[in-house]
Parts: structure tokens; C-alpha cells; sequence
């Protein structure tokens, strides 16, 4: 590059002094780069003489190439350092879906703010297909639950989040202040997908209790969900976390006791692969978003019962 720089300069200004003087180099310098530069390419490029440098024929058919060449090694050196600061690039974050009606939207809001020209993708995912999914790469980082302590993963937590149960004003359990495993399992229950980490939870909740639950109904969704709770079909245990923008009219929060559920969400990260400058904007905008997470005043009016 700062042979072919060379080579530019000194052709432009007709004069090795003009361009050594530009380049910060010495005449003898500019010199030896450009003689150089002709070895390697096996041509004259420059006929000198004691009064004037001309170009060659050669060198005037090879000073446009110099030119086009040097515009994209700057391109390049300048896309280099863009991702070096997390400017440009791509960045897959994957998210379960209590993170991602809730912490996820105004972490990506600072995200967008400070690195505008990085394409930031995010899937959805459940807990378990989430950390599969890091494994193989596909993810650079994920935002969820780590039941347990994987080998080859890191985990940072961000957010502890109490679960509750949701039931129907009208639900015979409603006029207690808490609500038992035991008690629980004598109503209809609706409960999360197998691989939802609100089954995980639940389910190693109600073994601690020594009860093992059997669901009427298992629905992926959230929202389906408290459908099927809102018209009183069962009651269902889901974290409070994700509740705050939805509908809960005529719905009440219950918590649960013997034991109690609370879960830490965080940041997944492989062991293996160093974070990009994007990924590690990223962890800092998480990290501030959660430090600063509040509840809606009336969702942690419940909160404060539970």
C-alpha cells in the first residue's frame, strides 16, 4: 500500500521531494518504495531524468489501477476499523419470550443509538433450543435462562424475575394470599411447552414439594396462556416479567410458596469464541437496561405482595 501510495503521489506531483514531503518520508525513501514497487511488477514506471520525472508509457496505463486500488484498501482499512468499534457487521442475539416483550426492546433502542451500522438480528427462541443454537454458532449471543451450569457456556445474570400464579378473579384459590403446590395441583393447570424454561422451573419446583403436576393443557405461548386462563379454564404459573404489557383485567397474581420460583434471566456467551466490538456493545446496553428496569407502578404494586 504505501508503495503504491508512493507511486500515486510521486506521479500527481511530478516530483519524488513533493511526494516524500506529503508522505512524511525522506526523497531517498520515496525512491526506494517505488523502485520497489517496479521490481515487483517488473516494469519501468517513471523515466528519470536530471530535470524533470515523467511517467512511463506503462506507468501512465498503471497509475488509474494504483488509483482504484488504493480507494479500496482505504475502503477496506476504514470497514476494519468501523468493526473494530462495533460500527458495522451483523449481530445474532437470540431471546426467550419473557425477555423479549420486556428487557429486549429498549436494550435494542440504545443498541440502534450507539452502533447505527450494525444489522442486529434476533431470533426467538425457547431456553433449550436457545443454548443448542449458541453452541453451534449460529448465535454470537443469547439473553435467557441457564438452569444449570453448562461446560462449554458463560453466563452472566441481569434480571431476577419472581414467577407467579395467574388466575381468574372467580378462581377458587383467588382469596388466598399465597398459593401451595399442594393446593395448586387440585385445580386444572396450564402449563408451558416441555422445552419453555418456565416448565423447567416449574417442574423442579413441584419435585421440591414432591408433587409431580399434571397439565390439562401445554400451549408455547404466553399469551394463549392467559387466554385460557381469562376464561377460566385453569390457573397457570408464569413469570412476572413479561406480564406488564398485556391485559390482566379480572386476572389476579398469586405466589407461590414451598417452595417459591424465582428465575435469573442473563447473557449466553460460548466459552469459546471471543465477543465482536458489536457483541460487547451490545452486553453493555443489556447491562443498563437492566440496572434500570422498573415495573409499571401498578404491576409492582402486586410485585411488593407476592
Amino acid at each position: 500500500m504505501r508503495q503504491l501510495r508512493a507511486f500515486v503521489l510521486a506521479a500527481e506531483h511530478g516530483s519524488f521531494s513533493a511526494a516524500a514531503a506529503e508522505m512524511g518520508v525522506t526523497q531517498p525513501g520515496i525512491s526506494l518504495l517505488i523502485r520497489q514497487l517496479e521490481d515487483e511488477l517488473g516494469l519501468q514506471l517513471f523515466h528519470r531524468t536530471t530535470r524533470r520525472l515523467e511517467l512511463s508509457v506503462m506507468g501512465r496505463d498503471m497509475l488509474d489501477s494504483a488509483r482504484r486500488t488504493l480507494n479500496q484498501l482505504g475502503a477496506l482499512e476504514r470497514h476494519a476499523q468501523d468493526l473494530h468499534r462495533g460500527q458495522q457487521g451483523r449481530l445474532d442475539v437470540g431471546v426467550i419470550a419473557s425477555v423479549a416483550c420486556s428487557l429486549f426492546p429498549p436494550t435494542l433502542a440504545r443498541f440502534q443509538k450507539q452502533c447505527p451500522g450494525v444489522k442486529l438480528e434476533f431470533h426467538e427462541e425457547q431456553a433449550a433450543p436457545l443454548l443448542e443454537r449458541l453452541r453451534n454458532g449460529e448465535l454470537e449471543i443469547g439473553w435467557g435462562l441457564y438452569p444449570s451450569p453448562q461446560p462449554d457456556l458463560m453466563f452472566e445474570p441481569l434480571y431476577r424475575d419472581p414467577m407467579i400464579v395467574l388466575m381468574h378473579e372467580d378462581h377458587a384459590l383467588a382469596s388466598r394470599e399465597h398459593v401451595t403446590w399442594s393446593a395448586l395441583r387440585k385445580h386444572q393447570f396450564i402449563s408451558a411447552s416441555l422445552q419453555s424454561g418456565v416448565r423447567i422451573y416449574t417442574d423442579r419446583a413441584a419435585a421440591a414439594a414432591g408433587i409431580e403436576m399434571r397439565p390439562a393443557y401445554t400451549t408455547p405461548s404466553l399469551t394463549t396462556a392467559i387466554g385460557l386462563v381469562r376464561q377460566q379454564i385453569g390457573c397457570a404459573v408464569l413469570p412476572l416479567l413479561p406480564l406488564e404489557n398485556l391485559n390482566l383485567e379480572r386476572l389476579v397474581m398469586r405466589r407461590l410458596e414451598r417452595p417459591g420460583i424465582w428465575r435469573e434471566n442473563g447473557l449466553i456467551t460460548s466459552k469459546d469464541r471471543r465477543l465482536s466490538p458489536a457483541a460487547q456493545a451490545f452486553v453493555e446496553a443489556a447491562r443498563l437496561t437492566a440496572s434500570r428496569y422498573t415495573l409499571p407502578e401498578a404491576m409492582a404494586r402486586q410485585a411488593r405482595q407476592l
